[in-house]
């Protein structure tokens, strides 16, 4: 499929020159699967589960992008700050010029904290734990935000950290809003019974 033929789905076409020329003409099958076949610019909740290297973080990107030209605010949520940063600066590099604000939040990142809480963003890249802080500093940012990628949702299994993670999911699915939640993830335990709670369609 190639990436051309997005336009079919309202992606702008500043958008689909900037994927052409950065990611590559032609889509992978994980992504090509997402758009044709589970809706991913449709509505409706979603989880990748898909190995490493095989394109599904480019789905939540795609997802994130097309939703923050179409005015929907979005939290793109990283399990640590190092991948935040890394995020943060790909994804602010490829689409600042597209007029897409990007900003991030981590423990050691916190000069967008205050955009974040009013709401002045387009894509707000954020660590796991940080999100949960905004949150208790401001509820009403829940409102606000249209959609939700959850980058390594496989976090939720870990003893430590998963806890954070579900609690952060149930915000997101007892909230007035309904956020749209896309989850990707390479390896999941019980990727159904996630997918059930969710409310969401799996693509395995």
């Amino acid at each position: 499929m190639k990436v051309e033929t997005l336009e079919a789905y309202n992606v702008p076409s500043d958008i689909l020159t900037i994927w052409r020329t950065q990611v590559g003409g032609e889509l992978l099958p994980v992504q090509e699967r997402a758009i044709k076949e589970f809706g991913l610019f449709a509505d409706g909740n979603l989880i990748v589960f898909s190995p490493t290297s095989s394109g599904k973080t480019f789905v939540g990107e795609m997802a994130a992008v097309k939703a923050a030209r179409g005015n929907t605010k979005v939290l793109y949520l990283v399990p640590q700050k190092a991948l935040a940063a890394e995020k943060f600066e790909e994804l602010r590099r490829r689409y600042s010029p597209a007029g897409v604000k990007v900003v991030v939040s981590s423990r050691d990142r916190r000069e967008h904290d205050d955009e974040i809480e009013r709401g002045d963003f387009h894509i707000a890249v954020v660590v796991f734990e940080k999100v949960q802080a905004l949150l208790i500093a401001k509820p009403q940012l829940m409102e606000l935000v249209g959609l939700v990628v959850v980058d390594e949702l496989q976090m939720i299994t870990d003893k430590d950290r998963g806890p954070t993670l579900e609690l952060l999911l149930t915000k997101l699915r007892l909230a007035r809003s309904k956020p749209r939640i896309i989850g990707l993830s390479a390896v999941l335990g019980r990727a159904q019974s996630l997918a059930d709670w969710l409310g969401a369609r799996l693509l395995v």
